[in-house]
């Protein structure tokens, strides 16, 4: 993967990888989730809790379940608090 994964959330880091199996980039699943392309960047690389609605177009653009990434939400939210 071309980008280091070291500086993104959990969630920008399922997001990455997903994107990186299917060989796709953040400017693609911008277009598939009618966002743009900054907005991807800011869900991989800052803690923000995306709405229920994107979070949900992700996951049928990447076939990732809708429930991982919620884990992944969780996740980035709770080292936020630390």
């Amino acid at each position: 993967m071309a980008t280091t994964l070291d500086n993104k959330t959990p969630l920008g880091k399922m997001i990455l990888k997903n994107l990186y199996l299917k060989g796709k980039n953040q400017a693609w699943l911008a277009q598939q989730i009618h966002v743009k392309p900054n907005h991807i960047c800011i869900l991989c690389s800052r803690t923000v809790c995306p709405k229920a609605e994107t979070l949900l177009k992700i996951s049928k653009a990447l076939d990732i379940d809708v429930g991982e990434l919620y884990k992944a939400v969780a996740e980035t939210v709770e080292n936020r608090e630390r």
